[in-house]
């Protein structure tokens, strides 16, 4: 959390050099276990809460220095207690035009003493202007029970983006 209020003080400088276009990125709040977390190397893909907490959100960084959660802007997250409303967001791809951007999120967490699985599922945003409400969008035909990450457009308009879904569809 304090990581992401210091990149947060740092964006919002006004010292920074004058930047022609939006920035998009995420905040992600810190798991200190890094063994197989979202920020390993390794096996990063899960969407577990000890793999990947909740409370991370697309965010934006105009050129006059304005920053807006997209995320919560468009109702997605929850700030108080964390329960089904939340999210953990990763991996923004902003698509070629500049008029959306495509990246995974995970939603949810567990009441306390419940088990329950997650997915990385694939997600579009589209009203990034200022003063656009943003709307955030399911991908369709993504596959539903597997971790959908690293997203990015294709120069043809398609998606591209890596699964856990093993070859061909077969169940494990």
């Amino acid at each position: 959390m304090l990581f992401s209020l210091a990149l947060l003080a740092q964006l919002s400088l006004p010292s920074l050099a004058a930047i022609k276009n939006p920035i998009a990125f995420i905040t992600q709040l810190p798991i200190p276990d890094e063994f197989c977390t979202i920020n390993s190397p390794f096996c990063n893909h899960q969407a577990d809460l000890s793999s990947s907490g909740r409370g991370g959100d697309l965010w934006i960084r105009y050129p006059d220095g304005t920053l807006k959660n997209l995320t919560t802007a468009a109702g997605f997250g929850q700030a108080d207690l964390q329960g089904a409303r939340t999210i953990q967001v990763r991996d923004p791809a902003v698509h070629w035009g500049g008029k959306k951007i495509i990246f995974s999120m995970a939603r949810g967490a567990p009441k306390r003493y419940q088990q329950s699985r997650y997915f990385w599922q694939l997600y579009e945003i589209t009203g990034l202007a200022k003063n656009q409400k943003p709307v955030i969008t399911k991908v369709a035909r993504q596959p539903e029970n597997y971790n959908n990450i690293s997203p990015a457009y294709g120069t043809d308009g398609r998606i591209i983006f890596v699964s856990d879904q093993p070859r061909g569809g077969q169940v494990q």
